[in-house]
């Protein structure tokens, strides 16, 4: 009679094999090997176990001259211990049976020749998580497996069955034993009955599910008990977890982690079910189980996890990898002072940065760079560089693509994804940004294939963009690039509470999500969102469950007081023949109802009287184009002006006599898009059409640079001031318009200059008898000065927007807005704050009903990205919010936001909710208004992959204005009111 056991990896019976330091038996060597990567945590303890034991310690003494044997099988038994292994001195050898012992296998990996009889058809398998592949571990000395030597009777961890057949009784008589089992526990009787403390074991709830389904429990469901959240877990159930004629064997190792420790936030009555032990007896007696169960008891509601007293304490310290960032399992074999976690991750930090300096004396080595690298701007690519700096900084997004773990997860059948594009492209600057030893580096080819993968935005072109949105944009497409759901994506039917088991339902959804959408990168960007809508007639509550990537937080404010600022910008008028200075950037404050000319007699006052009221000329700026002129002001109440929009005052002369008219002038890049500020001038009525084009020359002249600034290699260097301005005069293009609507440009702000007439170069020509032949005087003319392709490398993007600040008015302005300063948990209170809806359609009423919805976070996700809502529409144009909003650099508690950390859902989660507590390590800033701006990031790095453990933050913060980086030396340069976008990394990950 063969002595019948079950395999530790694969569940089947007629193990034949075992491992030789702890005994864990084996169907095959292909089976040992496959496990092994697991199996070896625990060998060493299990091993000493088992040496204590049986008090031979020669295997544990010398495991690389243990040999392997075939195994011998006969009808009646398998040959013992003390027949195959002379050679290890357990015991004294007798000879074989059956003639020598053949010689020892040469090859690790050679498989061993196991008879067919003791093997068996029954199949428990194990869930494939638990195993990771044996070709990943290698690196750099990886310790041989144990050999696999011949059975001998011994305890196993999976409890043994001679015969699962004829020892299970039917279907009907296991419900009715389950049915009277759980008749006497009151968790589970009809009418709501509060726990009582005694002490019940976890269940796992798929395998719990699965037996469901197979004595049909729907079907003709009991009257004596009621098992909760039934109508979430069976609902689409088989698009969840596969269909099985029987449950297989009871594994309680599903509810732990490789560790052993129990999984974070596991749903009651959904990933486990809280019985008695009587019911888990009745359970491992028809179906065997593997592992230990896990005791709960119900303290004032919650479900408290008492695991056992023989598991080892979780390790708290790991090395991390040099390359991704996780853990690092294994170490550089030559110097022994860097750590990778795979192969992988050694090859390529070998070829690109670690084989210059492997065993190199730390005098010799180069110094580390403090901070990542750089970019370069390409064009208006700022809002580009801020939120790939902040990206390429999470911790998890550099272990997927460093260590090339992202190539198995493209799906090229998935056609909302690049097919792999743009995931590429990304591996490639992430390579380049951790390896480089630059300063900064050019993203020029990721934007290249942002441009072919991007057919609907635009972000590939030249043209400023919305930080936001891009982020937005780059996180889908990744994710659909490493998306592993089944293409075609199935048809989920998402399941609706009606606010009763909550977690259960949100738990639901949340897997059939998976079904969709399933990458690395939703797993820690992704988080959910519960939608609650009650109808106020009948009082129907109806739950919904959506996913969410980024949290957008609408930011408002109000202001009680009587006056408000105006933010201005002054362009002095220039001397005769003088280049134009800097505009001076002030706030003056107005009374709300009065109009916009006190904005002349304020500013006066704080330039000291240097500049005389009358002289001054207002418009409202708008994307470097005017949008309104406002002349003198009179007229234009002061409350139609926003505190976000921005003013320019123009200096002209004054009174305005027959002498002088005023034009107004717009600079363009020769497509047409406005560039730089908008000026405002006064023109002699005797000036030729040259002198015109000098004047205009010298209120731009500054954005050439100063003349003893200009390297060998600048277009102006070793000429005269003379002959720059007769460079500029010619090569400079003037163009007059008709209409101030013709300068405005159309919708997308392009100026079509060509449709009026450009300005020749003339000294003959005097400038308005040429334009006002028809005897009509002009108040007012319009100018748009084209920069040809000749001025490229000449005009400088920075000094077009350069401004001199006017200390005292600004810092007046600070204080004024901070009174009106909010806080990051009162933005996460208004959003969850009730709202009532204009229609909604009630399924109990079966009419539309003005109900009243709530929005709040249910999941939160391990990386938290926070986007500012600072731009709405007043007035009939875009107008930027510039509240300051105050967040907190470390321990975020969103806790008190989330709904599985409420009250009401204490008892939803074995132990509870994992810590909702937060650190930042990326912003985005966004300077200007919201026609215009600049965007950069401020970042910190941290290390270590978070598998419930903390990982290192680094303490300082470098802000990263495209390719210049420089460290932050106070808080206020993170916290301010340029926050525009935040990302947090949760402290624990789940």
């Amino acid at each position: 009679m063969n002595i019948l056991s079950i395999c530790d990896n694969c569940g089947k019976e007629g193990a034949a094999k075992k491992c030789t330091r702890c005994k864990t038996k084996y169907c095959s060597k292909e089976c040992q090997i496959e496990a092994w990567p697991t199996h070896k945590l625990d060998c060493a303890v299990k091993a000493e176990l088992w040496k204590v034991q049986n008090e031979s310690s020669s295997v544990l003494e010398n495991l690389n001259s243990i040999k392997t044997y075939d195994v011998e099988v006969t009808d009646e038994n398998v040959t013992t211990v003390a027949e195959s292994m002379s050679d290890m001195r357990l015991e004294p050898q007798p000879q074989p049976r059956y003639g020598p012992l053949p010689a020892p296998s040469t090859s690790l990996l050679t498989p061993s020749v196991v008879d067919p009889s003791a093997k068996s058809s029954a199949s428990l398998s194990t869930s494939p998580d638990e195993r990771q592949s044996w070709s990943d571990h290698q690196y750099p000395h990886p310790l041989p497996a144990p050999r696999l030597i011949d059975l001998e009777p011994l305890g196993s961890p999976v409890r043994e069955k001679l015969s699962l057949e004829s020892t299970l009784p039917p279907f009907d008589r296991q419900k009715q034993s389950i049915i009277n089992l759980l008749s006497d526990d009151p968790i589970y009787w009809p009418s709501p009955t509060p726990p009582d403390s005694k002490k019940r074991i976890m269940l796992p709830g798929p395998w719990f599910r699965t037996w469901l389904q197979c004595v049909n429990w729907l079907s003709s469901p009991p009257q004596s008990i009621v098992i909760p959240a039934l109508n979430y877990t069976l609902k689409g159930f088989e698009q969840i977890e596969p269909e099985r004629e029987r449950p297989e064997i009871l594994d309680y190792t599903v509810l732990t982690n490789s560790a052993g420790k129990l999984k974070d936030e596991l749903v009651t009555f959904y990933d486990f079910y809280p019985v008695k032990s009587n019911v888990g007896r009745a359970f491992e007696s028809w179906y065997g189980c593997k592992g230990t169960c896990t005791f709960v008891t119900n303290e004032d509601g919650a479900w408290i996890p008492k695991p056992s007293s023989s598991s080892p304490p979780p390790s708290s310290t790991f090395a991390t990898c040099a390359n991704c960032g996780g853990e690092g399992f294994k170490r550089c074999s030559k110097c022994k002072s860097v750590h990778y976690c795979s192969k992988k991750c050694q090859e390529f930090h070998w070829t690109h940065y670690h084989e210059q300096e492997c065993c190199v004396p730390a005098s010799s080595q180069q110094p580390v760079r403090p901070h990542k690298p750089g970019l370069t701007n390409l064009g208006n690519s700022c809002y580009m560089n801020s939120a790939l700096q902040c990206v390429m900084h999470s911790q998890e997004v550099r272990r997927v693509f460093l260590s090339g773990d992202w190539q198995g997860y493209v799906n090229k059948d998935n056609w909302e994804s690049t097919g792999g594009k743009l995931a590429g492209a990304f591996s490639r600057l992430i390579g380049q940004y951790y390896m480089d030893g630059e300063s900064y580096i050019s993203p020029i080819d990721f934007k290249r294939c942002v441009k072919d993968c991007d057919k609907e935005y635009g972000f590939g072109g030249l043209r400023q963009h919305d930080c936001t949105e891009f982020i937005i944009w780059l996180l889908d497409r990744m994710h659909e690039d490493l998306n592993v759901a089944v293409i075609p994506k199935p048809y989920v039917e998402f399941t609706d509470s009606d606010g009763t088991n909550q977690a259960v339902a949100s738990r639901v959804n949340h897997e059939k999500d998976l079904l969709r959408d399933d990458s690395e990168l939703s797993k820690v960007f992704r988080g959910q969102w519960q939608s609650t809508c009650i109808c106020p007639i009948c009082k129907n509550v109806s739950v919904k469950f959506e996913p969410f990537n980024t949290n957008t937080l609408e930011v408002k404010t109000t202001d009680t007081k009587s006056s408000k600022p105006i933010h201005v910008f002054l362009f002095r008028r220039a001397g005769e023949g003088k280049r134009a200075p800097k505009p001076v950037e002030a706030y003056v404050e107005v009374p709300k109802n009065g109009d916009l000319s006190d904005v002349r007699t304020a500013l006066a006052k704080i330039m000291g009287n240097h500049i005389h009221p009358d002289c001054l000329v207002l418009a409202d700026v708008y994307q470097n184009n005017f949008f309104k002129y406002f002349s003198d002001g009179v007229g234009h109440p002061s409350s139609g002006f926003e505190e976000t929009d921005e003013m320019g005052v123009y200096e002209c002369h004054a009174p305005v006599s027959e002498e002088f008219t005023q034009a107004a002038i717009v600079q363009c890049n020769r497509q047409g898009s406005p560039m730089g500020w908008p000026v405002i001038s006064d023109l002699k009525r005797t000036d030729t059409c040259k002198e015109v084009k000098l004047k205009v020359w010298k209120l731009f002249r500054r954005i050439m640079g100063k003349k003893n600034a200009y390297t060998e290699d600048h277009a102006f260097f070793g000429m005269t001031e003379a002959q720059i301005s007769e460079f500029g005069i010619e090569h400079m293009g003037l163009w007059i318009v008709n209409t101030e609507r013709e300068l405005k440009g159309s919708r997308d702000g392009v100026i079509n200059y060509r449709k009026g007439e450009e300005i020749p170069a003339d000294d003959g020509l005097v400038f308005f008898d040429a334009l006002e032949h028809e005897g009509e005087r002009k108040e007012i003319v319009y100018l748009v000065v084209v920069w040809k392709p000749e001025f490229q490398g000449i005009v400088d993007e920075t000094e077009m927007v350069d401004k001199i600040r006017h200390p005292e008015s600004c810092n007046n302005a600070a204080g004024f807005s901070s009174g009106n300063a909010l806080s990051l948990d009162s933005l996460f209170t208004m959003q969850s704050k009730p709202e009532r809806l204009d229609s909604m359609y009630c399924s109990h009423c079966k009419d539309h009903t003005k109900a009243i919805k709530t929005l709040r976070p249910r999941r939160l996700p391990n990386i938290l990205i926070i986007t500012f809502k600072r731009f709405e529409i007043r007035n009939g144009r875009m107008t930027k919010v510039k509240t300051f909003v105050d967040f907190p650099i470390d321990n975020l508690d969103m806790s008190k936001h989330s709904l599985a950390h409420s009250e009401v859902e204490k008892g939803a989660m074995a132990g509870g909710p994992s810590s909702a507590l937060y650190d930042l390590f990326g912003v985005v800033q966004h300077y200007g208004n919201a026609g215009y701006g600049h965007y950069t990031s401020c970042c910190r790095a941290w290390e270590g992959r978070q598998t419930g453990l903390q990982g290192e933050m680094e303490p300082n913060f470098w802000c990263y204005d495209d390719n210049t980086v420089t460290k932050v030396a106070k808080k206020d340069e993170i916290v301010n009111e340029y926050a525009y976008a935040l990302f947090y990394r949760r402290k624990a990950f789940i």
